[in-house]
Formats: structure tokens, C-alpha cells, sequence
């Protein structure tokens, strides 16, 4: 009786711990809401009845998202809810629109972002020896001072003075625009 106790405690241990998770990662594959509690229990009853309740924690979990993903393909191709590829002008300005709700970073950010990295490397490659050292270590490869000191072997006042007449070269050169 005992360890059937045990048993019960665990597997509701297990399942307030995941089921929350588990519930975000369906709801991102497009589980209907309808469907959302049932691809969750149908997860944990997959888990119960094949794997050990024991395991470590990255395993369960690993093990409880891999299984949700089958389900929730299952329930998706059971119900239909694939969506269906349309010509129609308003069916391509809705998709661009939900699209724009998965794109993280503006290309046009990126683009000038490039840009900016190159017209600064040009620059920087004109400069003092010492002042283009610390250019690249701190400002491009963002080293910490203490890692610079360690690098170039030299004391931690002399990295800062280095640095900071570094910075007020490339503000000169590169104008206000361009913050380091």
C-alpha cells in the first residue's frame, strides 16, 4: 500500500512540475485550445505507462516535450487543423501579417548593423597600435579588462587609460552616432 502511495505522490509531483510547460510548448505548435488539455494528459499517460518515474529531471523532461510533439502532430492530422495553402491576396496579407509575429530581428537592423561593423574595422585599422589592440579586444571581441590585463600583460590603470583614449578616437572619427 505503501508504495503505491509513493507511486501516486511522484507521478503528481511529476505532473505539477511539467504540466505547465507543457501546456506553453503545445499551445506553440498550434494545438487547438479544445485540444490543449487532452494532448497534455494523453503526454503524461504516454510517459507513465513506458518510462521510469525516476529518472533525472532533463531526461523526463526531454522525454515528456518529445512525446507532447508526437501528440500534438497526431491531433493536429486527426482533426484537420493543418492550415490549407490559399492564392487568394487576402489569405498572403494575413500570413505576412502572422509572420511578423515570429520575426525577431529586423533585416533592415541587421543590414546596417553590418555595415556600421565594417566602416568601424576601417577605422579602427588607421589607428594607433595600442589604441587598435584595445579596439578590437574590448569593444569588437568584448573582452573584460581583467582578461585584456591577463592578455596583453599589462596593469589594469594603463588597460582603462588605453581604452578610454580608444573611445574618444572613435567618437571623433565616427561621430555622435555611433555609441561604444
Amino acid at each position: 500500500m505503501s508504495i503505491l502511495k509513493d507511486e501516486n505522490m511522484l507521478l503528481q509531483s511529476i505532473y505539477g512540475e511539467y504540466q505547465g510547460l507543457l501546456r506553453r510548448i503545445a499551445k506553440t505548435l498550434h494545438v487547438p485550445d479544445m485540444e490543449l488539455d487532452d494532448v497534455v494528459q494523453e503526454t503524461f499517460i504516454a510517459y507513465f505507462e513506458n518510462y521510469s518515474l525516476t529518472w533525472t529531471d532533463t531526461r523526463k523532461k526531454g522525454m515528456l516535450i518529445k512525446i507532447l510533439k508526437s501528440k500534438s502532430i497526431d491531433c493536429l492530422r486527426k482533426n484537420g487543423h493543418y492550415e490549407k495553402v490559399s492564392l487568394s491576396q487576402e489569405d498572403a496579407a494575413n500570413e505576412v501579417a502572422l509572420l511578423a509575429n515570429y520575426v525577431i530581428t529586423d533585416p533592415l537592423d541587421v543590414i546596417l548593423e553590418e555595415e556600421a561593423v565594417l566602416m568601424i574595422t576601417s577605422e579602427i585599422s588607421t589607428m594607433r597600435e595600442e589604441w587598435k589592440e584595445m579596439a578590437v579586444l574590448y569593444f569588437l571581441k568584448q573582452l573584460t579588462i581583467p582578461e585584456i590585463c591577463e592578455l596583453l600583460e599589462i596593469p589594469g590603470t594603463v588597460c582603462r587609460s588605453r581604452i578610454y583614449r580608444t573611445r574618444v578616437c572613435l567618437k571623433k572619427i565616427l561621430g555622435p552616432s555611433f555609441e561604444t
